[in-house]
C-alpha cells in the first residue's frame, strides 16, 4: 500500500489518511488476438512468451558507502510502525517532561556512532573477502600426435579462485616463441562441476585433480596465503608440494640449456670474437668498470734480485702495479758510478704472467693467461720475471692504505742488509797426471818456471830411512784373498811405493804395483804422511784399498822411538785407556 499524510489542519495537528491500496485492474483491458499455431521448425518464431532470466543487481552505493540493494517486495522486511508517526504529529511531544532531552554532545556522539557502524554484523562475501584470491599451481596433459619423440606434453597453469564471488579463472604463463596460444585459458566466471553444481573453495582443497570443461587439471602446489586461509578458516591442512612430471620436450630443452651454460673452449670463444670483428663489430671492453674505478691508482714496491753468477751483485728495482688494467712496470735503481748502461726500464708496462709463453709462429693459440694480481704482490714474496726471482721487501704508504681496505691486512717493511763481499779466489787447475804435481803447479804460480823447493835438511836427516808394512787388498774379490803386498813409506819426502810379493799359482805377476811418489789421501784430500800408516789402518793407493796387517822390526822400533809423532805407538797414552779394561777383566 501507499501511505499519505494530509496536512492543513487549522489546529496544526493534521489528520492521517490511509489509502488501502489501488485496484489491480487499473486501466481498460485490451484483448490480444491469438496467433495462429506454427510448426516448431527452424526459422519459425515460437509461440511461448519470453522468460526474463536476468539476475538483478544487489550491490549499490549510498551516502554511507557500499550496501545491498533492498527489494521492497521482500516479505522479510520489517513493517513500519504508524503509531510513532501519530505521536510525532502532535507538536506537544517536544515539551514532554517525562523523558530527558539529549544534549548537543550526545547527539554528535550518536551521529558519529551511526556513521562509523555502517558495516553489517554479518558482512557479505564481497566485503568479507574483498580482493582475497586463492592461487593454485596445476598442470594438464596434452596429447601429441604424429611425433615419434613424444606422446604427450605437460602444460602448466595457474588456477585463481576469487573468494568474494566464488569465481574461478585459469591462466597459462606465456612462453616466448612457444608456438602455442597461451595466456587466459578459462575466463573468470563461476565454473560448473561435472555434476552441475559450481566449484567452491572446499572443492579445491579436497581434490587433487579437478575437471574443468572435460579437461583434467592436477593441482600440485599453492601459495602461502592459500595454505594459511584453509588452516585458519576451515582447519584443513593442505598436502605438501608435489613435483610435477617432466615431459620429453621439457627434458630435451633443459639439456640444451645445460649444454649452453657449460663453459666453452677458447677456440670457440676466439672464433666467435673473430667473426664479430670481421663483420665490423667492436672489441669488448671487459675492464671498463675497473678502469673507471682505479684510473691513476698505482701500487709501488721496492724489490731486489741477487745475481747468482760468478761476478754477480745485488740489483735493486722499483715495481709499479697499475690497478686500472692489472699491468706491471719494473724499473732498475742504479747507483752512481755503477758502470751499467743508463737504461732503467727492466720490464716495460704490460701484463706480467705466471706462465710466460712465446709463440714460435704468429697466429698460434696461446695458453690461458695467469697474470699476477694485487693479492700476489705481498711484501716478503717473490715474483718471477725473465726467470729471475725478484724479492719484494717494502712498499709506500698509499700501497699499505690500499691493502688495508682491499684485503684487510697490513703490509710489512723488511730491513734489507747488503750482503758481505766475499773475494773468490781462483783455484788451480787439476793435475793432468803427467810429471810431478808440484812441478805442474809451478807453471801456474810463475811465468818463469822454477823447480819446487825441497826440504834438504829433512832429506839429510832421514836419508834412506823408511817404514815397511805388509798389506792385503780389502775387497770382495776371491782372487785377491791370497795376494800380499809390501808398502814402503820413505821418511825423507813421504813418498810411497807398493810392491807385490810373489805367490805360486796366484795368476798375478810379482813386482812393482805403484811407483815411488807422493800419493793423495782420497778420504781427506791431503797428501799421505808417515803418521797415516800403522798396523790395522786401511789406506787407498791407486784406487785400491790396502789393510796394513804387519810390519818389520825396524819399523816398529822406529815408531816406538818417535812415539810423540806416532800416537798408536805411544805407551804412555795407551796404558791409561787400558786401565779401565783391566779392572773390568779382574772383576
Amino acid at each position: 500500500g501507499i501511505l499519505a499524510l494530509a496536512s492543513g489542519c487549522p489546529t496544526g495537528g493534521g489528520a492521517l489518511l490511509g489509502l488501502a491500496g489501488f485496484a489491480s485492474g487499473i486501466g481498460p483491458t485490451s484483448a490480444r488476438k491469438e496467433k495462429p499455431s506454427v510448426p516448431f521448425l527452424p526459422g519459425y518464431p515460437g509461440g511461448e512468451p519470453r522468460v526474463m532470466v536476468k539476475k538483478g543487481q544487489t550491490l549499490t552505493y549510498g551516502p554511507g558507502g557500499a550496501t545491498t540493494k533492498v527489494n521492497l517486495n521482500d516479505p522479510t522486511l520489517p513493517k513500519l510502525d504508524l503509531s510513532q508517526l501519530e505521536t510525532l504529529c502532535d507538536p506537544s511531544h517536544r515539551y514532554n517532561p517525562s523523558t530527558r532531552s539529549l544534549t548537543h554532545d550526545e547527539r554528535e556522539e550518536i551521529r558519529e556512532s551511526a556513521r562509523n557502524t555502517y558495516a553489517p554484523n554479518i558482512p557479505p562475501l564481497w566485503l568479507k573477502h574483498d580482493r582475497q584470491v586463492l592461487r593454485f599451481a596445476a598442470y594438464f596433459k596434452e596429447p601429441v600426435h604424429e611425433n615419434p619423440k613424444e606422446n604427450f606434453r605437460i602444460r602448466h597453469c595457474t588456477i585463481y579462485f576469487y573468494l568474494e564471488d566464488n569465481t574461478m579463472m585459469v591462466t597459462e604463463p606465456r612462453i616466448e616463441n612457444s608456438g602455442i596460444p597461451q595466456g587466459t585459458f578459462v575466463k573468470r566466471h563461476r565454473i560448473p562441476k561435472p555434476d552441475g553444481a559450481f566449484f567452491m573453495a572446499m572443492d579445491l582443497a579436497n581434490a587433487e585433480t579437478i575437471t574443468v570443461y572435460s579437461r583434467a587439471f592436477r593441482i600440485y602446489d599453492c601459495d602461502d596465503f592459500t595454505r594459511e586461509y584453509y588452516q585458519h578458516m576451515h582447519g584443513v591442512t593442505l598436502p605438501p608440494r608435489e613435483e610435477p612430471p617432466l615431459d620429453t620436450f621439457r627434458a630435451t630443452q633443459m639439456h640444451e640449456v645445460d649444454m649452453l651454460s657449460q663453459p666453452k673452449s677458447r677456440e670457440i670463444i676466439e672464433g666467435k670474437e673473430y667473426n664479430e670483428l670481421s663483420v665490423g663489430g667492436n672489441r669488448k671492453n671487459v675492464k671498463l668498470q675497473q678502469y673507471l674505478e682505479n684510473d691513476r691508482r698505482v701500487l709501488r714496491f721496492r724489490a731486489f734480485w741477487d745475481d747468482p753468477t760468478k761476478y754477480g751483485a745485488r740489483m735493486y728495482y722499483t715495481v709499479h702495479y697499475y690497478l686500472a688494467d692489472d699491468t706491471v712496470e719494473i724499473l732498475e735503481r742504479l747507483a752512481r758510478n755503477s758502470g751499467r748502461d743508463p737504461y732503467p726500464v727492466f720490464w716495460r708496462r704490460s701484463e706480467l704472467r705466471r706462465n710466460p709463453h712465446i709463440n714460435p709462429t704468429p697466429g698460434m693459440l696461446e695458453p690461458e693467461s695467469d697474470p699476477y694480481k694485487p693479492e700476489d704482490m705481498m711484501v716478503g714474496s717473490f715474483i718471477n720475471v725473465y726467470g729471475r726471482d725478484i724479492f719484494l721487501y717494502d712498499c709506500d704508504d698509499s700501497t699499505r692504505e690500499f691493502y688495508r681496505g682491499y684485503m684487510g691486512m697490513e703490509q710489512e717493511k723488511m730491513e734489507i742488509k747488503d750482503p758481505e763481499l766475499i773475494h773468490v779466489k781462483l783455484t788451480h787447475p787439476p793435475h793432468t797426471g803427467i810429471g810431478d804435481e808440484l812441478d805442474s803447479l809451478g807453471n801456474c804460480m810463475r811465468l818463469m818456471q822454477k823447480p819446487p823447493r825441497r826440504d834438504y835438511g829433512r832429506m839429510l836427516r832421514e836419508g834412506e830411512k823408511s817404514l815397511r808394512f805388509e798389506a792385503k787388498i780389502v775387497n770382495s774379490g776371491s782372487e785377491d784373498v791370497n795376494r800380499r803386498f809390501v808398502v814402503v813409506v820413505f821418511l825423507a819426502d813421504d813418498a810411497i811405493s807398493v810392491w807385490e810379493k810373489k805367490a805360486r799359482n796366484s795368476g798375478h805377476a810379482a813386482g812393482k804395483f805403484a811407483l815411488k811418489s807422493r800419493k793423495k789421501n782420497t778420504a781427506t784430500g791431503t797428501w799421505f804422511s808417515s803418521k797415516d800408516f800403522y798396523l790395522g789402518a786401511v789406506v787407498e793407493i791407486s784406487a785400491t784399498p790396502f789393510a796394513l796387517v804387519g810390519a818389520d822390526i825396524a819399523t816398529i822400533e822406529s815408531m816406538e822411538e818417535r812415539c810423540e809423532d806416532y800416537a798408536v805407538s805411544n805407551l804412555g797414552a795407551i796404558l791409561p785407556k787400558l786401565a779401565g779394561m783391566r779392572a773390568a777383566l779382574e772383576a
